[in-house]
């Protein structure tokens, strides 16, 4: 694989699918305080996470560059806040909403409201359970959770396992969970595997994980051989529970988003891998896509999940062999990686 992929052919072949628009010369991002003609919301769940950061970012940049007015509202993973500030977006007289639900379910009524105001939605990472959403951009989720099945199953095809998955209000969860139980589930149905603890964790925050693990090791006499952790903060969280009974290193433990944290822990040994979702290509695409929207063009998908048409983008697997793929990519540099 050429690993100049990612930025190169990836980002290029993104920016050629859509329907490219422009805007106004004298236009930047809203946080600047510039207004341009085409005006877009941006609704995100969280910045808790280190991938929202970079979403927040990416988008900010991206707009900037295009020169549009982006107005970016975080929700603190409330659904209430969201609720309120996406109605707030609404009533400023966005063009376009790029909304990424903390509550998949919750989330479509504000699709409903957007859509009463003529406001074409974007579904952002994370899948709005509705009908009336225009357009979803995220990655292959359920591939991502193959991916995680996969490989802890060729490390660990045999022994006690514990299995997170994420927040029961994001339906990512359920995409991630049914991949990696493609994996699984066979190698318990013939008892191979031994799932002894299987429980979701709330709000993807890293001390729920760590008390589930706790409690895990706990029950089973610290008798567990894998962890499948939805991302890398739960995977955090998991490794923190294995250090404290001396077992960091020796439980092979899986992730995804590719966060510095994670990394440095796949370099240290602690963590296995991790899945690389370039949230840089999402956030670019999303505000391509918000541009073809407000300019009444159609946003060229590749996929349909749920009813919606969808552009799916691919996630990789990133472990200890191949980390120069996130160094080359310009995602992390080696300095970070290092702790330098």
């Amino acid at each position: 694989m050429n690993k100049r992929f990612l930025v190169v052919a990836g980002i290029i072949s993104l920016a050629m699918i859509f329907l490219a628009g422009c805007g106004g010369d004298d236009g930047a991002a809203g946080e600047a305080g510039v207004s341009s003609d085409i005006v877009v919301g941006v609704s995100l769940p969280t910045q808790r996470e280190e991938r929202w950061v970079r979403d927040r970012d990416t988008m900010i940049a991206e707009a900037e560059r295009e020169g549009i007015d982006l107005r970016v509202a975080v929700a603190d993973a409330d659904v209430a806040q969201q609720a309120a500030q996406v109605e707030n977006l609404l009533a400023q007289g966005v063009q376009v909403l790029i909304l990424a639900p903390h509550d998949a379910n919750a989330a479509a009524s504000l699709v409903e409201e957007a859509a009463a105001d003529g406001v074409p939605v974007i579904s952002y990472d994370r899948l709005i359970l509705s009908d009336m959403v225009d357009v979803y951009l995220s990655f292959d989720n359920e591939r991502v959770g193959e991916l995680q099945g996969e490989y802890i199953t060729n490390l660990v095809p045999s022994g006690n396992y514990i299995v997170m998955s994420g927040a029961p209000t994001d339906n990512n969860a359920t995409l991630f969970k049914r991949g990696a139980m493609k994996y699984i589930q066979p190698l318990a149905d013939s008892g191979d595997i031994t799932i002894v603890t299987e429980r979701a964790v709330d709000n993807w925050l890293p001390e729920n994980a760590l008390n589930i693990v706790e409690n895990a090791l706990t029950s089973n006499n610290n008798e567990v051989d894998a962890i499948l952790a939805p991302n890398d903060g739960t995977a955090g969280g998991a490794i923190q529970a294995l250090s404290a009974q001396g077992l960091a290193g020796s439980v092979p433990v899986t992730g995804q988003d590719a966060e510095l944290a994670g990394v440095r822990r796949i370099v240290q040994g602690t963590q296995s891998m991790t899945i690389f979702k370039d949230t840089r290509e999402l956030g670019t695409a999303a505000i391509q896509a918000a541009i073809t929207l407000a300019q009444g063009g159609s946003v060229e998908t590749n996929n349909v999940v749920e009813g919606v048409p969808s552009l799916l983008l691919t996630p990789h697997v990133i472990t200890a062999d191949n980390i120069d793929m996130l160094v080359d990519s310009g995602y992390l540099t080696r300095e970070e990686i290092e702790g330098n």
